[in-house]
């Protein structure tokens, strides 16, 4: 059987060399083995507007129901769940494990607006991997402006 092996030109390096150029490399490796960036949590994509924020998540292999998005005052938190179908049982049969990089497990995200979110009127479309969120901003938190006589 072949193995696969991904190239990293910096193993040719050893030692102090090795540290110098890639402060973190191994920890870095370790977590894309293991799947998703685990200290970028979910990448997503936001813009803002007079009356909402708009979000983007790109969440692969996700299924709707394994998700979690909740809103508290102008704090959102995303949470999924991957699983994986086809898992591999290491020791039955003729089958060997040569590579997994497909993530799984819980992955999650918080962050904080700047204004608070009307989670009543919040709308949220999964579709394709990628969540879509409209979060409107309270009235009290949109900037009016006051005319002056």
């Amino acid at each position: 059987m072949a193995n696969i092996t991904n190239y990293d030109p910096f193993d040719l390096l050893e030692g102090v060399m090795k540290s110098v150029l890639r402060p973190g490399y191994e920890a870095a490796v370790a977590q894309r083995r293991n799947g998703w960036n685990r200290t970028a949590g979910i990448p997503i994509d936001v813009i803002e507007n007079d009356t909402a924020y708009i979000l983007w998540a790109d969440l692969p292999g996700v299924k709707k129901e394994d998700l979690n998005v909740s809103v508290l005052g102008n704090q959102l938190s995303l949470a999924a769940e991957v699983k994986r179908e086809h898992a591999v049982d290491q020791g039955q049969g003729k089958e060997a494990l040569l590579c997994n990089e497909r993530p799984a497990g819980i992955v999650s995200r918080q962050l904080q607006f700047a204004a608070e979110i009307d989670d009543a009127k919040a709308v949220a479309e999964f579709r394709d991997g990628v969540l879509q969120l409209t979060l409107p901003k309270k009235e009290s938190a949109q900037v009016k402006r006051i005319s002056i006589h």
